[in-house]
């Protein structure tokens, strides 16, 4: 995509229970194993949880982030991003805004699962300073290995 055809500026909030509808409808071209919208709104109920979505200038949906908070342990649950804003930098947004916000609310660690299979995910996620921390074999319903991922929410 071209400087010319990006996309407008969008606002990064925090999701509300409201979100939950839309956030599902970008599930399936997000993920092989698409959460519910009662997982979704069950998640952003919840008081452990953190998310953060991504809105165009008409209040469409480009993007969400979803962790969920233990003590001082976080674990990044969902990121999806819509195919024509990927590849712009607001997964990077996304995340590094939850990561600062888990921080500056005492998290010292976050967590995720990736597919093994994920590459460009995989990519991503080593490219914004995640170090893989294991493997957990058939973890996908689909019999998919599921590979760990740690982040130190220190000084970053």
């Amino acid at each position: 995509m071209s400087a010319a055809a990006a996309p407008a500026p969008l606002v990064l909030r925090p999701a509300v229970a409201g979100d939950a509808e839309t956030m599902a409808a970008l599930e399936p071209a997000a993920f092989p194993h698409p959460w519910s919208l009662a997982q979704l709104a069950s998640e952003l109920g919840g008081a452990p949880s953190l998310g953060l979505v991504a809105h165009d200038a008409v209040g469409a949906l480009a993007g969400y982030v979803l962790f969920r908070r233990i003590l001082d342990e976080a674990e990044l649950l969902r990121l999806a991003v819509r195919p024509e804003y990927q590849r712009l930098g607001l997964a990077t947004a996304l995340v590094a805004r939850g990561l600062a916000e888990l921080r500056a609310g005492g998290c010292a660690v976050a967590f995720l699962e990736v597919r093994a299979d994920n590459a460009a995910a995989i990519r991503f996620y080593e490219r914004t300073g995640w170090e893989a921390a294991g493997r957990r074999p058939r973890y996908y319903p689909d019999g998919a290995d599921a590979l760990l991922y740690r982040r130190a929410l220190g000084d970053r």
